[in-house]
This record gives C-alpha cells, sequence and structure tokens, in this order.
C-alpha cells in the first residue's frame, strides 16, 4: 500500500519553519502580482509566481542542509500507476461533466473555433515546440506542487490527518492566487473582479481534495499531482474558458459561471469535496 508520503514525528519542521514557508509564499506572489500587472496582465507574471512556492520550499530544505537536486529528484519518485490513472481521469471526468452540465441547462452554448494549446503549438513549431511547451509547464506545475503538495501537505498531514491538512492547505493555495486573479480582473475590465476571486478561491479550495488524494496515492511523489495540474490548465481554458483572460471556451457563456473555476466548478467541487472527505475519514486509498 502507497505510504501517503506521511513524515514521521521525528522529521517534522518546527512550526516555524511552516510558517516561514506561507507567510514568505503569499507576501511574494501578492507582491508579484500587485507590482507587474498593471493595465496589461503579463506573461512572465504568471511564471514567477508559480515558480515561488517550490522556490521557497527548496530554500528551506537548503537550510536544513538537504541537497536541492536529490530533494527535487525524491519528490518526482514513488508514483504508482493508479494515481497516475487518477491524475488522468479526474481532470478529465469533472471537466466533462462541468460542460455537460453548463450545455443541458443553458448555462453554456457550443461554439466552435477555441483550439487546444497542444495543437496551437503544433501548428505553430511541430513537434519541437510541442516538446518545449510540455517541458516548461512541467516545470512551472512542479514550481507549485512541490511547495504545496510536496513540502507543506505532507507536514501538515503528519499533525492533523488528512482532512484538515488538505483543508489548510486549500485555503493557503486559494490566498496564493486571489492578488493575481483580482488584479487581472481589473486589468481586462471583469464587471465583478472581487466576486470572481472569491469563486475561484472557494473552487480552488476544493479542488485541493483531488490534488490531496492524488498525492496520498503515492509514495510521497508530486509526480502525479503535476500531471493532474497540468492537464486541468490545458483542458479548462479550452473547453470552458479561461478565467484569467476572461476568454470563451468551446462551451460559450458567462466563465464566470460556467468555467470550471467558476460557479458551476464550486458546485461540483463541493459534491466531489464530500465524497473525498468520506474517503479520508475511512482512510480508504485505492492501492497500487
Amino acid at each position: 500500500m502507497a505510504t501517503i508520503g506521511q513524515r514521521s514525528s521525528t522529521d517534522l519542521d518546527p512550526p516555524v519553519a511552516l510558517g516561514a514557508f506561507v507567510a514568505v509564499t503569499l507576501i511574494l506572489a501578492w507582491v508579484i502580482a500587485i507590482v507587474t500587472i498593471t493595465d496589461t496582465v503579463p506573461v512572465y507574471t504568471t511564471l514567477l509566481m508559480m515558480l515561488t512556492p517550490a522556490t521557497v520550499a527548496l530554500g528551506i530544505r537548503r537550510f536544513q542542509g538537504d541537497s536541492v537536486l536529490r530533494t527535487i529528484s525524491s519528490s518526482l519518485r514513488g508514483s504508482t500507476g493508479r494515481s497516475l490513472l487518477f491524475a488522468v481521469a479526474y481532470p478529465v471526468g469533472f471537466i466533462g461533466i462541468a460542460a455537460l452540465l453548463a450545455l443541458t441547462t443553458g448555462l453554456g452554448t457550443y461554439q466552435a473555433g477555441p483550439e487546444n494549446i497542444i495543437l496551437i503549438a503544433l501548428r505553430q513549431g511541430g513537434a519541437v515546440l510541442l516538446v518545449l511547451f510540455l517541458v516548461q509547464s512541467l516545470i512551472r506545475m512542479y514550481g507549485e506542487e512541490f511547495g504545496w503538495r510536496g513540502y507543506l501537505l505532507p507536514e501538515l498531514t503528519a499533525r492533523w490527518g488528512r482532512i484538515r491538512a488538505t483543508a489548510a492547505v486549500g485555503v493557503v493555495w486559494a490566498l496564493f492566487h486571489s492578488a493575481f486573479l483580482y488584479r487581472a480582473g481589473v486589468a481586462i475590465g471583469v464587471e465583478t473582479p472581487l466576486l470572481v476571486t472569491m469563486v475561484q478561491a472557494v473552487a480552488v479550495f476544493t479542488a485541493s481534495f483531488p490534488y490531496s488524494y492524488a498525492y496520498y496515492l503515492t509514495d510521497a511523489s508530486v509526480f502525479p499531482v503535476i500531471v493532474l495540474h497540468l492537464i486541468w490548465n490545458i483542458l479548462n481554458p479550452w473547453v470552458l474558458g479561461d478565467i484569467y483572460a476572461n476568454v470563451e471556451g468551446l462551451v460559450a457563456g458567462q466563465i464566470f459561471v460556467v468555467n470550471g473555476e467558476g460557479l458551476v466548478g464550486v458546485v461540483l467541487g463541493l459534491i466531489a469535496l464530500g465524497g473525498f472527505v468520506i474517503l479520508f475519514r475511512r482512510g480508504t486509498l485505492i492501492t497500487s
């Protein structure tokens, strides 16, 4: 059975280290968003923000005497077949259900035209550009996921258990996105940027539970979570629209409503959250 990446009590970081990680990560993310986003949203803003959690966490590990390369290498080992299957199936299923719900309720309508970023990369630069896109995307996903699921989650799980740890990481993760989404909403002229930010924060909080589940299925590996995050970031804006850029996807409609990180996403996310809470309470994990 997977060890779910729990750390023993003798290996735990002191609370000051966890507090420093959360505080420094959030402050840096908010500063980056506030300083770089003015009347436009620069491409490098998301890059800087996504690399911040892992950079801070790796800095803490290095301060403790651990090798950065060894830490990165060990954090990518330990995937299981079931964890990878879940990492693919969950975002595909969630986004598919969200699209079906939007279309059947009349909240959205199908429109042809929006292209998947994978197809765009292939058309513009062939296999070489696609490989470069995937490599840089995986690095960006690692930038977030080592911080949230590779460092903070196992530390808190050992102290508080799966449910409370996942909820705490979800709160921090939602706060991490908040300044960026609000500033981006103001910059692109969204009518209610604060409301959109609050709804997206709830959606991100609920998403913390399947992300934790993907991690708990492994032997302390963030790789399946990276895969889940990458597939979500490719499919959600293509199918349901880009909530950060306010651009419609294959399902046309008010993005704030139909998006996987909008109202529809919140409803489905809360339902899924209930299921994961039951699994966590029962200690039920799919074994490899």
